[in-house]
């Protein structure tokens, strides 16, 4: 996923969180209602003073803002990972060759 887009998601996890309108956060933030929208939804960058300023406001340090955006993507990969394996698990022997003999195609 765009890094823009991850960090949007956060801002916009935490303003929910805190029950926060978009314009009271833009306001609190020294910025338009638009330009708060574009940044959640990932179509704009955001200056890494904005970041700053966001989690000065939420109390997070920047280094837990960022490691938290890490930690999702791993999460995600994690849940593949085990839908897999409880995929896997559910096949039969003949099943699974057929499954293998599929993804070894792409590989070629």
């Amino acid at each position: 996923m765009d890094i823009n887009k991850k960090v949007g998601e956060r801002i916009r996890e935490v303003r929910k969180k805190y029950n926060l309108s978009m314009m009271q956060l833009a306001d609190e933030l020294g910025i338009s209602q638009p330009r708060l929208s574009r940044i959640e939804n990932g179509d704009q960058e955001i200056p890494i003073s904005l970041i700053q300023q966001f989690c000065e406001r939420f109390d997070i340090p920047l280094s837990s803002f960022f490691r938290s955006l890490e930690k999702d993507e791993k999460a995600g990969d994690s849940l593949i990972n085990e839908q897999l394996e409880q995929v896997l698990a559910s096949l039969n022997d003949e099943q699974k060759k057929a499954l293998y003999v599929f993804i070894t195609s792409f590989q070629k």
